[in-house]
């Protein structure tokens, strides 16, 4: 083969490995988005528990803090039935007391609750422990919100993994085929060396040191091209980095880096020993 033949099919794998890797980690950051995402809406939904108008201020404040100590709690917030009224008032536009010569509304203690525990069943079981404290009357909470947002992320969850499982394999075949070719003209070449004596690890391994280095250029390459990427979206929407923070992204480029790796040395050490397990005279017809 020419040295300008060698150059161009040293440049294809290069540039397949880098889009491949490419495309897994766009897969890979969509993925991470998506969970942050599920746990930053879980981490914003709150319980209300509402208390009784029997008991002061002090001892609800006391009782607050109590609930605050609890594992599944993140804060609490503390609204008076004065608070509460006055928000009834702009929803409404009368005042209830006018009507009712008192103010109908308890005061609330808004939990907001770790995200682990911000889901239907979990929910269900606090809402009952809360309601065997007499001080409790009773506690709020948007079930069938949270039921939606889960179903929704789950199935987001499934079909995400589902297509990074086929991409994957996807993958492995397209960088396969690109390491088996860039081989394919040196068969001869390892047939000779197995000829003269050279165990089946010696030829191995300058080909796998080669493509270790491919998979780690174009990883890196691919980190270059996706962090150019996530800087041109961040100037449109800042808000991303929320969703992506710095330590999901260091996640994501080590990961491209270690697929890149894996994939071109795993496809040159099975290349290579197809190769040397082929009689001389069957390479001719390959």
């Amino acid at each position: 083969m020419s040295h300008s033949g060698i150059k161009i099919q040293t440049l294809s794998v290069y540039t397949s490995t880098t889009l491949v890797l490419l495309l897994l980690g766009t897969m890979c950051a969509l993925l991470l988005s998506a969970r942050s995402l599920s746990e930053h809406i879980r981490r914003n939904m709150t319980m209300s528990v509402v208390i009784s108008n029997k008991l002061s201020e002090q001892e609800i404040m006391a009782f607050k803090s109590r609930l605050e100590k609890r594992p599944y709690v993140i804060s609490g917030k503390y609204i008076s039935s004065a608070e509460i009224l006055e928000e009834q008032k702009v929803e409404l536009g009368t005042d209830p007391v006018e009507f009712l010569g008192y103010n109908p509304y308890e005061p609330s203690i808004d939990l907001t609750l770790k995200s682990e525990y911000a889901c239907p069943d979990s929910m269900a079981r606090l809402e009952k422990q809360l309601l065997a404290d007499k001080r409790v009357t009773q506690v709020v909470y948007h079930r069938e919100i949270i039921e939606t947002v889960n179903d929704n992320i789950r199935k987001i969850a499934v079909v995400m993994l589902a297509f990074m499982a086929v991409l994957m394999l996807i993958s492995w075949s397209l960088i396969g085929n690109a390491v088996r070719l860039s081989i394919y003209s040196k068969r001869f070449l390892l047939h000779t060396m197995k000829l003269v004596g050279a165990t089946w690890g010696f030829i191995r391994r300058p080909f796998i040191m080669h493509n270790l280095c491919v998979g780690l250029l174009s990883g890196l390459l691919a980190d270059v091209l996706l962090a150019v990427i996530f800087y041109l979206l961040l100037q449109e929407e800042p808000a991303l980095i929320t969703i992506l923070p710095p330590a999901s992204l260091l996640f994501i480029a080590v990961a491209v880096i270690f697929f890149g790796m894996l994939m071109t040395v795993s496809c040159a050490y099975m290349s290579v020993t197809r190769f040397l397990r082929m009689r001389g005279n069957d390479l001719y017809f390959i």
